[in-house]
């Protein structure tokens, strides 16, 4: 008969507690420095809006506005020649389609790539995954010439349609939150009769919340901040985008850097506020979503 030895954990005792509590403070304390360094030309951006026009660009510069002012915000919202409402409006309906549009075309293939078993599905699989080693930079020339060609240039197809066709991410994103969800709830549905169109609905959508979270909330940051594709197709000052619009208060003959910080402070705040609420969804979005073939 063998006798086992269980090591009784060590009691703490002050040194170890306090070495625990110093190697804890040095953590919170580089975490704190990071943080600080990462915040910090956000809260500049801040006080930036919040200055008078003489005081932006004084020397030596002050940290805090004063006195403090909204008069760059009202000289950006009442430009009469960059109407910012008219920028926030096309970049809100372009994101909001866009978000719409890719959460259901990249759903439907993931869940055909994840579901459902056809010939070539894995070689499809793999030339989609193919499609993310193409730059993007690649694809402007052809997609431009093609759309001067049927006449959609200075048109917000481009910055809609594209992207809710292109995006192999989102497919490949769903796919795999689709195969870590248990076949029983598919094979007992199928017993019952249900289709694979009633299983995509009523399981598989509800189901995958968390990682549709988490596509909509990358797609409207990629879709609210994108700045190059609508300084390539549009032209027409009531057609911009909001990033395009700002970069619009920058010229030749320098920057009007107080409603720039003001357009820039209220532009990051749809995706703050979105990332607020949706925060325990985009979470258990990445964790949920591993790499199961």
């Amino acid at each position: 008969m063998t006798t086992t030895t269980v090591a009784r954990p060590r009691p703490f005792s002050r040194r170890n507690v306090g070495k625990f509590a110093l190697s804890a403070g040095v953590v919170y304390l580089g975490c704190a420095i990071v943080a600080l360094i990462a915040i910090g030309p956000f809260l500049w951006m801040l006080s930036t809006s919040f200055k008078l026009p003489g005081d932006v660009v004084a020397m030596p510069p002050e940290p805090l506005p004063n006195p403090a002012t909204t008069e760059n915000y009202t000289s950006l919202i009442n430009n009469p020649i960059l109407p910012f409402r008219t920028f926030v409006g096309n970049s809100t309906y372009i994101a909001v389609l866009v978000i719409i549009g890719r959460l259901l075309v990249c759903a439907l293939a993931a869940y055909g790539f994840a579901r459902l078993r056809f010939r070539g599905r894995d070689l499809a699989f793999g030339m989609l995954l193919g499609c993310l080693m193409i730059p993007d930079m690649l694809m402007i020339l052809p997609l431009y010439a093609t759309y001067v060609q049927v006449g959609l240039v200075n048109t917000h197809f481009p910055l809609i349609v594209p992207p809710i066709l292109s995006n192999t991410f989102g497919t490949f994103l769903l796919r795999q939150f689709f195969l870590s969800i248990p076949r029983e709830y598919e094979e007992a549905a199928l017993v019952d009769g249900a289709s694979h169109l009633r299983i995509f609905v009523s399981i598989m959508l509800p189901l995958a919340k968390p990682a549709l979270a988490t596509l909509a909330i990358l797609t409207f940051v990629s879709s609210w901040n994108d700045f190059f594709n609508p300084l390539i197709y549009l032209s027409d000052v009531d057609k911009f985008t909001l990033p395009v619009g700002l970069a619009f208060f920058q010229n030749e003959s320098g920057a009007d850097y107080g409603p720039l910080m003001a357009g820039a402070t209220l532009s990051i705040i749809p995706t703050v506020v979105l990332f607020v609420l949706t925060q325990r969804q985009f979470t258990r979005g990445i964790a949920m979503t591993g790499l199961k073939s």
